[in-house]
């Protein structure tokens, strides 16, 4: 039976890094405006802030699909969602299928590709190339929408804790 409890606690752990990234963008878009910055979704996407923004979508794609998969009836033990999963965000959404959960999340698949290498490699909290391509944050806001209502509907259908 899928553990309710880890799954709940991922989700609004994933839930809270979405909806802070998604905050953090908006919050520089309106930092560059006030800085008369000439391209304030440029700066937004690719300024001080980006990098902060991307770690925090990162990490909520991370713990909404790792909800997912023990809501779906993954392995639940912490070791091994830190060590079998990790921060691999392909890994993470292959994992969640191979157990049954479906998304319907728009370009997810391509925003998980994107993301995946960078994040994994920590890129976001310690370094940044001189070139990465990645999504368009608006995409990956959508897609986090349509994951979170989904997981939320998932980890709702199950059963009460014993």
């Amino acid at each position: 039976m899928p553990n309710k409890e880890v799954a709940e606690a991922l989700y609004q752990l994933g839930r809270a890094h979405s909806l802070s990234g998604n905050h953090l963008f908006a919050k520089a878009i309106d930092y560059a405006i006030e800085q008369k910055i000439p391209d304030p979704d440029h700066f937004a996407f690719n300024g001080t802030f980006s990098l902060s923004t991307y770690y925090l979508l990162g990490l909520g794609i991370e713990l909404l699909v790792k909800a997912a998969y023990v809501a779906s009836g993954g392995e639940s033990d912490d070791k091994h969602l830190r060590n079998a999963i990790g921060h691999d965000l392909q890994k993470a959404l292959e994992q969640a299928r191979s157990v049954g959960f479906e998304t319907n999340a728009p370009r997810l698949n391509g925003i998980v590709g994107s993301l995946s290498e960078p994040y994994k490699q920590h890129f976001f909290r310690y370094a940044k190339p001189t070139e990465m391509g990645l999504p368009i944050v608006p995409e990956v806001v959508e897609a986090l929408v349509v994951l979170d209502e989904e997981v939320e509907a998932l980890i709702g259908s199950l059963g009460d804790p014993q």
